[in-house]
């Protein structure tokens, strides 16, 4: 077990964390108070965070709502969406440096809420969500490894207008050379949304006209999250059709057909299960969310295997009750662990500030970190 961080540590996040991995370790952003307000660290196997504290990653005065990254083979992608004037990146080596200027992805103050993206060998696919006068619409753009984006043809948004669209999420299909872009869409009704896909290929072609249905069961569908399997692509959300709000999941082939139509359960505990986030590895994933079943935020995890089991129906816990409310997991996998990273603070309302930490947790469901590994800035 890694040694935690001190936990004298300041608490300066805002939002959630993301992480990836790439090149022999993990990587964590999020949005801070500090100069810049993007911040992050490399972490090592062990849980060592490489940068104690994270560094200043926006060398910009752009401000930073919610941020995404994601690994394209030589370097870390970091994108964010702003409160006014769109959605932006920066490059980020394996060590931490930040290699270029800031690149605009999308230039435009209707973007709003949550920004995704994955990336291929040759290109990152950023999504977000675009604002109009009746409509909100998933919204994508291509950007190279320089950090160009490319031109894309008439067609740049995966879901139909007028209608209400949010909460994008991406993986790569390395197989069939396609991303999978999944979303919360208002199509069934504003108070049971249903979550919906489209794939687009590495041209920027989308191949399923405005989207297909994953799961439109009763209640509400909402904050999905994909990945790519190595077969087929799994995709997990929060889910209403119960009256409480539980965690599901479906598994989608590569030609977009939903082997789950009517949903699988993942978490069905008592209380309020939200904002789920998964990652894979050999045949299972690690499904993680935000768990209120002790009447406390606490992060809580299962292991979902390709075939559809569920390993862990009850969940265990990961979060150890370091702050009074811990939420908004991200999870990657490397090193034969998965990392997952969360926010947490003595509230969830927003405004407040927070500390980021983390865990790691075996394929075997073992825990490593108690207390957490502590990423936000310490006091010296």
């Amino acid at each position: 077990m890694a040694a935690s961080q001190p936990l004298k540590a300041a608490p300066t996040a805002y939002g959630g964390p993301a992480v990836a991995y790439g090149n022999t370790r993990y990587f964590v952003v999020w949005s801070d108070s500090r100069a810049g307000e993007l911040y992050g660290s490399p972490v090592a196997q062990d849980g060592t965070m490489l940068k104690p504290g994270g560094v200043r990653l926006n060398p910009s005065d752009l401000d930073v709502q919610e941020v995404a990254i994601a690994f394209n083979g030589t370097h870390f992608f970091v994108v964010w969406q702003t409160a006014t004037d769109g959605v932006f990146g920066v490059r980020v080596t394996p060590d931490g440096t930040v290699d270029g200027p800031v690149f605009t992805v999308l230039y435009t103050g209707e973007a709003l809420g949550k920004v995704a993206i994955a990336c291929s060998e040759a290109l990152c696919l950023v999504a977000t969500t675009i604002e109009g006068d009746a409509e909100t619409v998933i919204y994508f753009e291509r950007v190279t490894k320089d950090g160009t984006v490319l031109p894309t043809g008439n067609q740049r948004t995966v879901s139909p207008g007028y209608n209400y669209a949010r909460q994008p999420a991406v993986s790569w299909d390395n197989t069939d050379k396609e991303f999978l872009v999944v979303w919360t869409d208002e199509r069934g009704g504003e108070a049971t949304p249903d979550i919906y896909g489209n794939r687009v290929t590495e041209a920027g072609v989308v191949l399923d006209g405005k989207g297909f249905a994953i799961s439109n069961a009763a209640g509400a569908q909402e904050t999905p999250d994909v990945v790519w399997t190595g077969r087929r692509f799994q995709v997990v959300w929060a889910d209403g059709r119960s009256g409480g709000t539980d965690i599901y999941g479906a598994r989608v082939r590569r030609n977009g057909t939903v082997d789950d139509p009517n949903g699988l359960p993942i978490s069905t505990a008592p209380g309020r299960q939200t904002t789920p986030r998964l990652a894979h590895h050999n045949s299972k994933s690690l499904v993680v969310w935000d768990d209120m079943s002790s009447g406390a935020h606490r992060i809580r995890g299962a292991r979902w295997g390709e075939d559809g089991d569920v390993w862990d129906p009850f969940g265990f816990t990961i979060s150890s009750g370091d702050q009074p409310a811990e939420f908004l997991p991200a999870v990657a996998y490397g090193a034969n662990r998965f990392l997952t990273a969360f926010a947490a603070g003595a509230t969830t309302a927003p405004g407040f500030p927070h500390f980021m930490l983390g865990a790691r947790v075996t394929h075997e469901a073992t825990v490593k970190d108690s207390p957490a590994l502590v990423f936000t800035k310490s006091r010296h």
